[in-house]
């Protein structure tokens, strides 16, 4: 990995086996991530033309900047009314999804395989009911779903990934001092919520309206891009949901007319935001490319862990399938996107979160640590493959109807 050229050349491979992915994904219906994680799966623990080691340590840094980036490009694609009417329902999803997933999942951790209660409820929070937006944008895009069903995938992703992370940090608390609060946990996700939710839509609200004023000046995009950064540490270091801030950052740069309505003028970033939605486009489809592969090198495969891998990965997608299927017809009932139900149940794909959430439990020394990583990318791998048949028979479903 010192030589450049090598890495040039791999790189280089990623984003060609990247296109082709893709554009299979637009013909099949089949989604991309699958190739590009068994394509890591071969550079890595195949053929060990790239340690896992050299990449753990940049995995969280890189993982957390893609979830930025897919979450703002993802917003910049949602309608504010359709955001609006469908809130409610994703937020009884992610409730209902989660929180029992993560809980039944521990309890499989500690009665099952024997883990201590610390560690079982560390592991439940990193695989309990994230839906990944690095998958769900591109894939409800893709599908070409009605606007409410891709509204309700988005934002469950955006929402299911700071649920996990507070859940996560809960019980690392619980694992570090050996004292936890549901109290203090529920009040933790209220205030993290509405922070990164006000700081988002603040910092939003400035920044289209400088937009108004520097959008005939070259690098624009550039501009935007620190401004945004600048509001994921804020809202961070406040306390708040920094992942939200953007994705609620990139709703209001679509929805720049109710800024307009709001400031009583005319902005004229029509042709300015079509330019940056092309173009965060383009960045985030380079990220995810890479963030795919990464989860492919860093699994740990053997024939001594494999059966066991496989084994108990497969039982803790079947709880995580039999949570969400559950969740999905609570808060799909009696609404507009109740006749996607079947197909919401199987989009279930994991990615990003997890894997962030699993390096990083290696860097709070939590025991099993690195059994967690293994388990999470079976469990990855699965719920990436359900979805891939899932939205096989949705791309059959919508393009007859």
């Amino acid at each position: 990995m010192q030589d450049p050229i090598f890495a040039f050349s791999i790189a280089a491979v990623i984003i060609f086996i990247a296109f082709i992915a893709d554009q299979f994904f637009k013909k099949s219906g089949i989604p991309s991530f699958i190739l590009l994680i068994f394509a890591g799966i071969v550079l890595g623990p195949i053929t060990n033309l790239i340690s896992r080691n050299v990449l753990l340590p940049l995995l969280g840094t890189v993982a957390e900047l893609t979830l930025m980036m897919v979450l703002f490009y993802g917003g910049m694609d949602i309608n504010l009314h359709k955001l609006l009417a469908n809130s409610g329902r994703v937020f009884i999803q992610v409730v209902l999804y989660v929180i029992p997933s993560t809980m039944l999942i521990a309890a499989f951790a500690n009665y099952v395989l024997g883990w201590g209660w610390p560690q079982a409820l560390i592991f439940g929070s990193i695989v309990g009911g994230e839906t990944t937006a690095a998958v769900m944008v591109p894939l409800s895009r893709g599908l070409k779903f009605k606007e409410a069903t891709r509204v309700f995938l988005v934002l469950e992703s955006a929402m299911n990934s700071v649920f996990s992370v507070i859940l996560f940090l809960t019980f690392i608390g619980f694992y570090q001092t050996g004292t936890a609060s549901s109290y203090t946990a529920i009040s933790s996700i209220v205030s993290n919520f509405s922070i990164g939710i006000v700081i988002g839509l603040t910092l939003s609200l400035i920044w289209v309206s400088v937009l108004a004023y520097v959008k005939q000046y070259k690098y624009t995009y550039v501009l935007t891009l620190g401004f945004l950064l600048a509001t994921y540490v804020i809202a961070d270091v406040f306390g708040g949901s920094a992942l939200l801030s953007v994705l609620v950052f990139g709703v209001l740069l679509a929805n720049h007319k109710f800024v307009e309505t709001f400031l009583r003028r005319k902005l004229h970033i029509d042709t300015l935001k079509r330019r940056l939605f092309e173009f965060q486009g383009e960045l985030s489809f380079l990220l995810e490319a890479f963030i795919f592969v990464f989860l492919g090198l860093i699994v740990s495969i053997s024939l001594n862990n494999i059966f066991f891998g496989l084994l108990i990965g497969g039982m803790i997608t079947l709880i995580l399938l039999i949570v969400r299927g559950l969740a999905v017809s609570v808060s799909t009932f009696k609404s507009t996107i109740s006749k996607d139900k079947k197909t919401l149940m199987l989009l279930c794909a994991q990615g990003l979160t997890p894997a962030t959430l699993a390096v990083l439990a290696i860097g709070y020394g939590i025991p099993l640590a690195n059994t967690f990583i293994g388990l999470v990318t079976y469990v990855i791998i699965f719920t990436n493959t359900i979805t891939a048949v899932g939205s096989f028979f949705a791309a059959k479903h919508l393009s007859a109807a």
